[in-house]
């Protein structure tokens, strides 16, 4: 027997989407007067247990702040600590905090915001890595400065009224397996990641594309693409690369992460890398693992991520009317491993 109501139970019996009612719940602005109290009442006789996120919006504000909303809490090596140390310091220079609040799974199906976020409490919301459509309508429907850093791969289709922050993405894999397919003289390049992921892993993946296609390398028989939560999976991707007739030259992974994870597959299979075969990653962040420390790699200039997010955000509460707009800051490319072998610079020429 089912007990406990949920956001959909009340939209089935209003006939409404889950959206109109998560905005109500949320106080949204953007919902009539009419379909507010249908909802409200819904809610009461069907007992839906929810939090009131207006029940403090007539208290004092003890300070100005911005809320930074991210699916999972980084650690210290993730890209969202430098973010947030940079955000913080240039807040901090117009007298603002910065709090931090991490979507659950729960609030992602509830559709409801986390329970310590009271929109009436903050002059703007950032959000790092919220790759969830209706999660994303239901925050720009808040109708509060908004800047989301990196985004769901349909962003550009959803029409939201908010800033999106990118590191550059398609150009830079570009270019570096343009160099790579050059000096080695590639005919064979594999692509590992979810290219449905989020918006910045399908641009990279369509950097891998572009400079596959521009000198006739062959990629349909080494592409792992499968949905993201395959990759944890212990022993999956080594049976993919086991499957393979013969592996390719080249991997490219969405991220330094993967490739890590590529590189210890590779090993444990009797490869070694640069050596034996090319694989590269993107983020170029610091850890403390060796494999991603000599891997060649494209970095995201986090820092500066930190400070035009800050920039965007405050622009957009002066002018809360202006066009909707992408930001894109230039990375680096980075081979370290595999030049250094050849006695070369490590950093790619113009």
């Amino acid at each position: 027997m089912k007990n406990k109501v949920t956001i959909q139970d009340i939209a089935d019996a209003l006939q409404l989407s889950r959206i109109t009612v998560s905005k109500v719940l949320n106080d949204s602005p953007n919902v009539s007067t009419e379909t507010r109290e249908l909802v409200l009442q819904k809610v009461k006789e069907m007992n839906y247990k929810t939090i009131n996120y207006t029940s403090h919006q007539t208290e004092p504000l003890q300070m100005k702040s911005f809320a930074f909303v991210m699916h999972m809490a980084p650690d210290a090596f993730h890209i969202g600590s430098s973010i947030i140390t940079q955000l913080q310091q240039e807040l901090r220079k117009k007298n603002y905090t910065l709090t931090l609040h991490t979507i659950t799974q729960e609030d992602i199906d509830s559709m409801t915001l986390p329970p310590n976020l009271n929109k009436a409490q903050v002059e703007g919301i950032i959000c790092l890595e919220i790759f969830h459509e209706e999660y994303s309508k239901l925050l720009c429907s808040l109708d509060i400065p908004l800047l989301f850093i990196d985004a769901c791969v349909n962003f550009s289709i959803l029409g939201l009224h908010c800033d999106l922050l990118m590191m550059e993405n398609r150009a830079s894999v570009y270019r570096m397996l343009r160099f790579l397919c050059q000096r080695r003289k590639l005919n064979s390049m594999g692509f590992v990641g979810d290219k449905d992921h989020c918006l910045s892993f399908r641009e990279r993946y369509e950097g891998f594309f572009l400079a596959a296609n521009t000198y006739g390398i062959e990629t349909e028989p080494y592409r792992i693409i499968a949905e993201d939560y395959f990759y944890g999976q212990e022993g999956w991707l080594a049976r993919q690369l086991r499957q393979m007739k013969k592996l390719p030259e080249l991997f490219f992974c969405a991220n330094d992460m993967l490739a890590q994870t590529l590189i210890q597959n590779l090993n444990e299979l009797g490869y070694q890398v640069p050596r034996d075969i090319i694989v590269c990653g993107f983020d170029g962040l610091p850890t403390r693992n060796p494999l991603l420390n000599n891997l060649t790699t494209v970095r995201i200039p986090t820092r500066e991520l930190g400070c035009y997010a800050a920039n965007l955000i405050f622009s957009r509460m002066q002018r809360p009317e202006r066009l909707s707009s992408t930001t894109y800051l230039p990375t680096e490319i980075c081979f370290c491993d595999l030049l250094r072998t050849e006695e070369s610079d490590i950093f790619l020429p113009e």
